[in-house]
C-alpha cells in the first residue's frame, strides 16, 4: 500500500507544469480572472498576449487578467513545453464547458494559508491544512480511508477551484486507482 501511495505521489509530482486556476473548459464571468500556475521559468499568455504575473514562490505564478465575453485560451509556456486551458467568458458557452467555481475563500487568499516551502525550498501543500477550515467529521462519511491515510487532499481535489462537485480532479473510480490496482 505504501509503495502505491508513494508511486501516485511521484506520478503527480513528475508533471513539471500545471495550470491550477482556471480549469480547462471553464465558464467564467467577463472581467477579472485569477490565474495560478506552476512551471520552471514559465510565462503566461492569454489569447497569444503576455500576462504579467508575480512569482510568490519558486516556479509558482499568480496573475489577474481581464477577459471579455467569448472564448479564450490561456497558455503556460516554459522551456521545452506548453500547456493550454480553454475558457469561455459570459453566456453562450459550448456544451462541454462548465462553470468554474473558485474554492472559498477565493482568489485573494494568501498562498501561505495552505502552502509552505519545504526544507529543500520546494513549494508544497501544508500537511492536513484543509482541516484548518474544513470540519473533520463529514470526512469519514465521504471517504473510505481514515484521515491519516489521505493526508494529501490535492491528489484528488483541486483546492484552487474546479468545474466539478467537490473540486475533484478525477472521477472517484479513477482517483482510487492512483493508489489501488
Amino acid at each position: 500500500m505504501l509503495v502505491a501511495v508513494a508511486a501516485a505521489r511521484l506520478w503527480a509530482a513528475d508533471d513539471p507544469a500545471k495550470i491550477m486556476r482556471p480549469a480547462d473548459r471553464s465558464v467564467v464571468a467577463p472581467g477579472a480572472i485569477d490565474i495560478v500556475a506552476t512551471a520552471p521559468g514559465a510565462r503566461l499568455e492569454l489569447d497569444g498576449k503576455p500576462v504579467s504575473a508575480e512569482q510568490p514562490f519558486p516556479n509558482v505564478w499568480h496573475a489577474k487578467a481581464q477577459v471579455a465575453a467569448g472564448p479564450h485560451t490561456l497558455a503556460l509556456i516554459w522551456e521545452g513545453g506548453r500547456k493550454e486551458v480553454r475558457l469561455f467568458a459570459g453566456a453562450g458557452a459550448p456544451a462541454d464547458f462548465r462553470p468554474f467555481h473558485i474554492h472559498p475563500p477565493g482568489g485573494d487568499t494568501a498562498c501561505t494559508q495552505c502552502h509552505e516551502l519545504s526544507a529543500r525550498g520546494r513549494f508544497r501543500f501544508k500537511n492536513m491544512a484543509c482541516f484548518d477550515c474544513h470540519d473533520r467529521k463529514p470526512f469519514v462519511a465521504v471517504h473510505s480511508h481514515e484521515i491519516t491515510t489521505l493526508t494529501e487532499c490535492g491528489m484528488c481535489h483541486n483546492a484552487h477551484g474546479s468545474t466539478v462537485k467537490a473540486n475533484l480532479l478525477y472521477p472517484k473510480e479513477q482517483a482510487c486507482k492512483l493508489c489501488h490496482n
